[in-house]
């Protein structure tokens, strides 16, 4: 029956038309055509007899019956729209009746929705499960939109968990990118805002929330769900802990061989959420690897290990508790734990986006063209950015307390930040040389080999924690990284050279090999030419470019060999009346000249 994709292309025409007085009027009059259609039109009699109300078997016979629910519902969501705009763009019309009224509104609209799921969970419909599973979560995100307009935040969430838990199977089975727009749009906002007025835990994400608040007395719901996703309402960071063992609560940790106990029972609660979602990113990472979606969970959790150390030494410092204190002490060391590994996630997830990049570079790139010259330019510039975030994580490294008396790991992160510097270094020398500035990229190449040449050598990654991953560089990566700029600069030095050689010889092409009479007008750069002399001995013929004019009065004054005595007209010649040969014509401008 596609319920969805029916609603969906509502109110996509709703944001066409920019109007919700017009979709409310424009599913009036559709309504009116499809009871017309389908025999369910008003009685025109005086006296109203109201129509019978549909049954199960009436839908099985003509599913266009669902319109009737759909369209009547839109209306009054339309119109509850229509007033949550009136009442965001003019202060002055928040009144109370207008709120009970757009309460209302969604009441009946989710009234409509309610009835629809009711028929269609009736077998005598011919429903299939995916059919009763839209209904269902139609009806819920309309109930949780009356719940949000109410200020109910605990039955807001409950309504929506079920329509993101519908819609994320649904997603799951079928990859519609209606169920994801529908996600998008309303249902995970919604849940995050209620989540956020009911104070619980920033660490718990959408996902999380909905399957905690699902209702599951609903088997027929239930059943069809995990019919599509089996994983749908099990918890993975539950399953991690089951499977690794990791369900007790941390109560010390260990940074650089010192171990600190952890006292205070947020801060423990947080680390163990931390490390369920460590354990429960394995799985995602190995069935998408190039997928970042994977490390939202883990980082927002090691965040909240972070505001609950900060908060823990920020109560103690309030307290007047001093930084030579054991248990200061203590809280200081965590600090710098779970700051380092919540930077470490943060580089692997922008390593992860590097190689997604690098690999998506490869597989679109394979024709030439303008066009694929400027995606290249765009793909380098976003590895750019990503290392410079790198870069910056790195940076916050050296600030954190004990960092930086600690000189062998001081030493390393020296190593690792060179390592990602050659490589920011190498990424901008690609660009260089796809614009064909090879020179550019020769420096760039060069800086690049300095940095790892300069600095000490990576050494042998100890047995560290998941988190501690984010930064770990093999002593072969570091090698390999080497020897390519090797190759590269030896590549770029020779042609640069023939870069030069080419100007060179276009220069000197440009120039002419003539002698140096012929080239006073150009300014000698070093030592002057005179490989070909100073003048061309014997002279070579050659033409001389002149003007017409001078070709006619020349015509006068020059006999060639052979007409025996000169011809040359003189003034003197002409008092004494000479006249010129027959068959000698004056030139274009002999009437000047007086002929």
């Amino acid at each position: 029956m596609e319920i969805i994709q029916f609603v969906s292309a509502l109110r996509q025409e709703a944001q066409v038309l920019g109007d919700y007085h017009a979709v409310r009027t424009m599913c009036s009059r559709r309504l009116a055509t499809l009871r017309k259609r389908l025999g369910r039109q008003t009685s025109k009699s005086k006296k109203y007899a109201p129509q019978p109300p549909l049954t199960a078997e009436e839908i099985a016979q003509e599913p266009k019956f669902v319109h009737l629910y759909l369209y009547s519902s839109e209306r009054a969501w339309a119109h509850a729209m229509q007033m949550k705009s009136l009442l965001a763009d003019d202060a002055t019309a928040a009144s109370a009746a207008m709120r009970s009224h757009l309460v209302s509104r969604l009441h009946k609209a989710q009234s409509y929705a309610v009835q629809l799921c009711a028929l269609l969970g009736d077998p005598a419909s011919g429903a299939v499960d995916n059919d009763v599973l839209e209904a269902n979560a139609y009806a819920a995100s309309l109930r949780g939109s009356e719940a949000f307009e109410k200020s109910h935040w605990e039955d807001s969430i409950k309504a929506f968990s079920i329509s993101k838990i519908i819609y994320s199977a649904l997603l799951s089975s079928s990859k519609n990118e209606i169920y994801k727009d529908q996600l998008t749009s309303t249902v995970d906002p919604s849940i995050r805002y209620s989540a956020y007025q009911l104070q619980l835990p920033r660490n718990m994400d959408v996902a999380t929330i909905s399957r905690q608040h699902f209702p599951r007395q609903d088997e027929r719901i239930v059943k069809a769900v995990e019919a599509l996703d089996t994983k749908a309402l099990s918890d993975p960071a539950a399953e991690a802990l089951e499977e690794g063992g990791a369900g007790a609560v941390v109560t010390s940790v260990t940074w650089r061989s010192r171990t600190a106990p952890v006292e205070d029972a947020d801060i423990s609660v947080a680390l163990t959420a931390a490390q369920a979602a460590e354990l429960a990113y394995l799985p995602l990472q190995k069935d998408n690897p190039s997928s970042t979606e994977a490390f939202d969970g883990t980082l927002l959790a090691w965040q909240e290990v972070v505001d609950a150390a900060k908060k823990t030494i920020d109560e103690q410092t309030a307290e007047g508790v001093s930084m030579g204190d054991p248990k200061m002490q203590n809280l200081q060391l965590i600090w710098t734990l779970v700051n380092y590994s919540l930077i470490c996630w943060r580089i692997a997830r922008n390593r992860v986006m590097v190689e997604g990049i690098a690999q998506g570079g490869k597989r679109k790139n394979k024709r030439g063209g303008e066009e694929v010259r400027v995606k290249k330019l765009g793909h380098l510039k976003e590895e750019v950015a990503l290392y410079d975030a790198i870069l910056q994580s790195l940076e916050q490294v050296y600030n954190l307390p004990g960092v930086a008396a600690d000189e062998p790991f001081t030493s390393e992160l020296d190593s690792k930040k060179a390592h990602f510097s050659a490589l920011k270094c190498s990424t901008i020398a690609r660009s260089h040389a796809i614009l064909s500035n090879r020179t550019n990229a020769l420096a760039l190449f060069v800086r690049a080999l300095s940095y790892i040449t300069s600095s000490p050598p990576i050494p042998q990654p100890t047995t560290t924690p998941q988190s501690h991953n984010g930064l770990e560089i093999t002593p072969a990566e570091s090698q390999s990284l080497r020897s390519t700029l090797e190759n590269e600069v030896a590549r770029f030095r020779a042609l640069a050279e023939m870069d030069l050689i080419t100007t060179k010889s276009a220069k000197t092409a440009g120039k002419g090999a003539g002698t140096l009479v012929e080239k006073l007008d150009q300014y000698p750069e070093g030592k002057i030419d005179l490989e070909n002399g100073i003048v061309q001995w014997p002279p070579k013929v050659a033409p001389v470019p002149v003007k017409p004019v001078f070709l006619d009065v020349a015509f006068n004054f020059i006999e060639y060999p052979g007409d025996g005595a000169p011809r040359a007209v003189t003034d003197k010649k002409m008092e004494e009346g000479g006249k010129e040969k027959e068959g000698k014509k004056g030139g274009f401008l002999g009437s000047l000249w007086g002929r």
